[in-house]
């Protein structure tokens, strides 16, 4: 008797230390980048997040001009070698738009196009995450429109069809929660509420493109009737905008101080710089005079647009939470118990 009592009591010690390890909510990222490459950091961040899940774009689907016919790109690169700290993985495939804006776009070519698409996923899936991570769901993010959206739901439909026993779940706007019976509600088992860029970015005199609750807040009233089980992404990255007389010439990605000051010097607004030469930064040509905003996402923002989507919910919500995105050095700026805090 005196055995078992033991046991138990160290058996209660045991659980209650696994729950001290990582209190308060759980939280998830998407990995946007091309090569597949955990570091110390990114581990650490799946670790503390707590659902040791990680939604990976996989590729991208486009309409390649010179063939005239919609073609994958941008294919994820593993490391052979890769340990994988996320025991599952969510496959996402990005669209755009002219997909099924597309001469291509009949029924019959969007059969083909989601048996092709399934079997991209499936081909890396095996090579690379087999014994290392499970795959239950697939992901896809379009930003479909009133002409597009038949034909991407159509797609879906026949995804649905060629991937039997996965969750297959697509991305949702805000103003397609708001409007919903224009827009439609895709044939998935779920969506992704994406909470951000919701500024807009060919406008010169927009402040911050990436984050803005007082819109955001308009866009969330009939949240909590969505007609699918929905999760939430809520921004962490940053990034300049770059306008050139006026007109939009293209983001900066990993705009760090060091590259900021060598091209560029504050200007008017808080958040505003010129270019002072011709230069070349991450993939973009700044030509002397360009005009630069940087944007980004800050704690008091990021806790004020956790708290909006939250009370929109409902006090009967069970969301989860991803963060957009695990490789974006601005994860160095938050602690676990701040994401944690903005999660559900």
């Amino acid at each position: 008797m005196r055995q078992i009592i033991t046991l138990f009591l160290l058996a209660t010690l045991f659980i209650s230390c696994k729950k001290d390890i990582k209190t308060g909510n759980n939280y998830s990222f998407y990995h946007w980048s091309t090569n597949y490459h955990p570091t110390e950091n990114t581990d650490q961040l799946i670790k503390d997040g707590g659902t040791y899940k990680e939604y990976v774009r996989f590729f991208d689907l486009v309409v390649d001009r010179k063939a005239n016919s919609v073609f994958p790109i941008a294919t994820i690169q593993f490391d052979e070698e890769v340990q994988i700290m996320a025991q599952e993985i969510i496959p996402v495939v990005y669209i755009r738009n002219e997909v099924f804006l597309h001469k291509d776009a009949g029924k019959n070519n969007l059969n083909k196009l989601a048996k092709n698409t399934a079997e991209k996923i499936k081909r890396i899936q095996n090579k690379h995450l087999t014994g290392k991570a499970a795959v239950k769901q697939i992901q896809m993010d379009c930003d479909w429109t009133d002409r597009t959206k038949t034909n991407f739901f159509n797609f879906l439909k026949f995804l649905k069809k060629e991937m039997p026993g996965y969750v297959i779940s697509s991305t949702l706007r805000l103003h397609q929660v708001k409007f919903k019976e224009r827009t439609g509600v895709p044939p998935v088992d779920r969506v992704v509420l994406m909470a951000y860029n919701v500024g807009d970015l060919g406008d010169v005199e927009e402040v911050n493109s990436i984050i803005s609750n007082e819109v955001t807040a308009l866009y969330l009233k009939q949240l909590e009737d969505y007609p699918l089980p929905y999760d939430v992404a809520l921004p962490l990255f940053e990034w300049g905008v770059l306008y050139r007389e006026g007109k939009l010439q293209g983001l900066i990605r990993d705009l760090t101080p060091s590259l900021l000051e060598s091209a560029f010097a504050k200007a008017g607004k808080e958040n505003s710089y010129k270019a002072t030469s011709d230069s070349y930064i991450n993939g973009i040509f700044i030509y002397k005079g360009d005009d630069l905003r940087v944007e980004t996402v800050n704690k008091e923002k990021l806790q004020e647009l956790s708290s909006l989507i939250k009370k929109a919910s409902g006090s009967d919500s069970n969301y989860e939470t991803i963060f957009y995105h695990i490789n974006s050095p601005l994860t160095l700026k938050f602690s676990s118990d701040e994401l944690s805090s903005f999660a559900q």
